[in-house]
């Protein structure tokens, strides 16, 4: 984590150097890297997780993710619009880099627990990891499910993050002022995630679930709402449902998997999903230019509630057959 937020760091300077049109590569290559950083930081993250924290207190510290996420949205943004206004965009950029060199002293000072430590090194051996990974997903029906949603999900929700814009200024007519409105709802239903979470913890796989059908169910009445203040209302549930949804699945996934396997197995579900919505988010550009934006967002909300109905039908058949010794 220290190594990946030095490298974005020095990655962020590089807006520094544009200066016009001329450079917008710049944008694009440092862009590029600093997602490929993100795909390698997210996952040693989560995984740093478990190690640090006692079990009963898994699914408060996600929520607290949730958390940390909205206000990243709701304040972050703004911060950055902000900043930019009053000393110019060139202050936001070195801010910016510097807020990864900070985060990297911060983790610096974490203190893993020596037993842990010294437990992965000894069993975390490249040559295994793969097949005890695959084998740890075959012994637990409720990781099978994390990952089938993970490795879905991204499918569709390169669907919503182009819609977002689209609707804000082409459907309600709000311009820049929108987006920043429907972000900020995004925020604020992920902050308000926390407060609903813990009634999950004696069911976390059906939370996680039924969440991904509300969500699903959510963007299929977003595409027919009208309202500008409508849409602000549902787009701060849609991120709540979705918020709530993840404290489900990230706590389950952290109790089924072996500590020296959430690394492995956190990296490939990073690396698939942050490929797969960048690819998403390229056919629904290509697709609306093709279709009306409200037809786009009717279809990728029915692919969520497929989705999950289709998970929930294996996950209730595979249960079955291992209770029935099949």
């Amino acid at each position: 984590m220290m190594t990946t937020d030095l490298f974005r760091g020095l990655a962020a300077l590089a807006f520094l150097s544009v200066h016009s049109p001329e450079d917008i590569w710049i944008i694009y290559g440092v862009s590029t890297l600093l997602a490929c950083g993100e795909a390698l930081y997210a996952p040693a993250r989560k995984s740093s997780i478990p190690l640090l924290v006692h079990p009963s207190e898994l699914l408060k510290v996600n929520s607290l993710e949730q958390v940390m996420s909205g206000l990243v949205l709701v304040i972050g943004a703004a911060a950055g619009g902000i900043i930019s206004a009053l000393f110019g965009p060139q202050a936001a950029f070195i801010l910016n880099a510097a807020s990864f060199f900070a985060a990297g002293l911060i983790v610096r000072n974490i203190a893993f627990p020596p037993v842990m430590k010294e437990k992965i090194s000894r069993e975390d051996h490249p040559n295994r990891s793969r097949s005890r990974m695959l084998d740890c997903i075959r012994a637990s029906v409720p990781l099978q499910v994390v990952v089938a949603f993970e490795l879905l999900v991204p499918m569709l929700n390169g669907i919503d993050n182009v819609l977002i814009s689209v609707y804000a200024v082409q459907e309600f007519r709000l311009g820049d002022a929108g987006i920043g409105l429907f972000y900020a709802a995004l925020g604020a239903g992920l902050v308000a995630s926390y407060a609903i979470g813990h009634l999950f913890s004696g069911s976390l796989l059906k939370g996680g679930l039924v969440c991904l059908l509300l969500e699903g169910i959510l963007l299929m009445g977003l595409s027919g709402i009208y309202h500008a203040w409508a849409a602000v209302a549902i787009y701060f549930l849609i991120s709540l449902a979705g918020g709530v949804g993840a404290i489900c699945l990230d706590t389950l996934l952290m109790r089924e998997t072996p500590l020296y396997l959430q690394g492995p197995l956190l990296g490939m579900l990073t690396a698939w999903s942050q490929g797969i919505i960048g690819l998403s988010m390229f056919g629904a550009g290509v697709a609306i230019e093709m279709m009306e934006p409200r037809m786009l967002g009717l279809a990728g909300g029915a692919g969520f509630v497929v989705i999950s109905i289709v998970i929930s039908m294996y996950y209730e058949r595979t249960r079955n057959r291992k209770a029935a010794g099949v």
